[in-house]
């Protein structure tokens, strides 16, 4: 590809309020923390400056509110070099906003109120068709509308470009999504969730990306913290080992991978080669605390491939 390639992410965009403990803590309890750090999420705008960050033309089409908060999250997305075009500013609703809680270990919960993110509707998708038109892949997740997600894959599927979900937070996926969907990016929780099993073993993380498959996915890349990553489409599955880091943060770390996946496709890698790109992409972002103020840039990512990195 000689132009960089272009991604078109239709999602939530929130503040996130992100808290640092020295464990999570127990119903009915007051912890004391370490420290509050503000900064910018929700899964499509991660996305969308993950895959800013790595060199991709990237338009973004959220909701936000006609607060502080929206305005900053728009300013913030321009100075990553996004298209906010179509970022709406609802007058009904506050921007979305996450509470994370992250301990020592790096593990964590989180609490979202989707506020403007829910009045994201499928006209705003319409309007935005010329950007998904333009685009080498679209990306969408769940915590928007999901006539709004169905809208923009159907109109993506029209165009002949690269679809790919996250599907989170999980719920109940109509076959007619699953169907236009070129590749989805569960994790563990989520794909046991779709497919009605536990997966206690290799074996099992196969055979529920097969059942996915099934379903009409084309290709899915299944992530499973430190067992690695699971790739599988018609030609059988594949086991992407995680790469070395010491953590610190895992918040962010699916979105990276994800925006790393979309990079890598449109510009022609393999699944299998994207999926590595993508394991250090996510293994660089956990080093580090917070959510889009951990993805690493393009020109990291190429040192860190050319010099090589350890997989477990």
């Amino acid at each position: 590809m000689t132009r960089p390639s272009r991604i078109c992410v239709v999602g939530s965009a929130n503040v996130d309020l992100t808290f640092r403990t020295p464990r999570l803590p127990k119903a009915g309890e007051t912890l004391a923390g370490h420290s509050l750090h503000v900064g910018m999420g929700g899964k499509g705008a991660n996305q969308a400056v993950a895959a800013a960050r790595l060199g991709a033309e990237v338009a973004l089409v959220a909701c936000v509110g006609n607060d502080s908060f929206g305005a900053d999250a728009i300013g913030h997305y321009q100075k990553e070099g996004i298209d906010t075009s179509f970022v709406r500013q609802d007058t009904s609703r506050p921007t979305g906003t996450a509470a994370i809680v992250v301990d020592d270990d790096a593990e964590n919960c989180i609490v979202i109120v989707s506020g403007a993110n829910a009045e994201l509707t499928p006209a705003d998708v319409r309007r935005a068709s010329a950007v998904i038109q333009q685009a080498d892949a679209v990306l969408c997740q769940l915590e928007t509308p999901l006539d709004a997600t169905l809208e923009t894959f159907r109109l993506a599927r029209a165009a002949g470009k690269l679809t790919i979900l996250t599907p989170a937070p999980v719920v109940e996926l109509p076959d007619e999504l699953l169907r236009l969907c070129d590749l989805c990016v569960p994790n563990r929780t989520e794909i046991e969730f779709l497919v009605g099993g536990a997966l206690n073993r290799h074996e099992d993380a196969h055979a529920a990306a097969k059942s996915l498959i099934s379903r009409g996915v084309k290709s899915v890349a299944l992530t499973m913290g430190g067992s690695g990553a699971f790739i599988a489409d018609a030609t059988g599955t594949t086991h992407i080992p995680i790469c070395k880091v010491d953590a610190v943060d895992t918040t962010g770390a699916g979105d990276a991978f994800t925006a790393a996946l979309a990079v890598s496709l449109a510009e022609g890698l393999t699944l299998q080669d994207a999926s590595r790109r993508a394991s250090l992409v996510a293994a660089l972002t956990v080093t580090r605390i917070g959510t889009q103020s951990s993805f690493p840039d393009r020109g990291e990512v190429d040192q860190r491939m050319t010099s090589g990195h350890d997989f477990a």
